[in-house]
């Protein structure tokens, strides 16, 4: 199935055009549609069907599951692709506003997913890991106090986004 010219014009317009008009107050951290991710820079992690970069991201969650009993990667590296599929995903279960999607996920362009971040959950929780829930989990408590991670979405957060106890910021 290809891609009509309105469809290419849609997705350079998500990906060009400054967050800022949609609600999303991050930055941009790929700067072409076309950017690709080299094998070489990632890793898989067993069980999880997801990657990390390899490095400080890996070194990270390595490192978290020892001090975290009873996590696991829900999410690793997004590249342009698969975040522009997301987030073409909540536009549409946002009745097509795309602030409205913004708020619960980053566009593509804007996803810290593709330079270093990942997300973690609580092993037996399934889709109550992606909910404020998760803030309220002896997991979630004990990463809080680790000092080699932060949250990148807190609660009242610069970004203009929803809380997401469970996206793992690396510092």
């Amino acid at each position: 199935e290809f891609i009509n010219k309105k469809e290419i014009d849609f997705i350079e317009y998500i990906f060009y055009t400054p967050a800022k008009k949609f609600g999303f107050l991050g930055e941009k951290t790929v700067s072409k549609l076309t950017n690709t991710i080299s094998k070489k820079d990632i890793i898989k992690i067993p069980a999880t069907g997801h990657y990390l970069f390899r490095g400080e991201p890996y070194l990270i969650y390595t490192k978290m599951k020892k001090d975290v009993a009873n996590i696991y990667l829900t999410s690793g590296i997004r590249n342009v692709p698969k975040q522009l599929k997301l987030f073409l995903r909540k536009i549409d279960k946002s009745n097509l506003n795309i602030s409205k999607a913004s708020f619960s996920i980053a566009p593509p362009a804007y996803s810290y997913h593709s330079i270093s971040d990942f997300d973690v959950g609580k092993v037996g929780w399934g889709w109550k890991n992606f909910t404020a829930s998760f803030a309220q989990t002896t997991e979630f408590s004990k990463i809080r106090h680790l000092n080699y991670v932060g949250i990148r979405y807190r609660l009242y957060n610069q970004y203009g986004v929803r809380f997401e106890p469970w996206h793992i910021k690396v510092i």
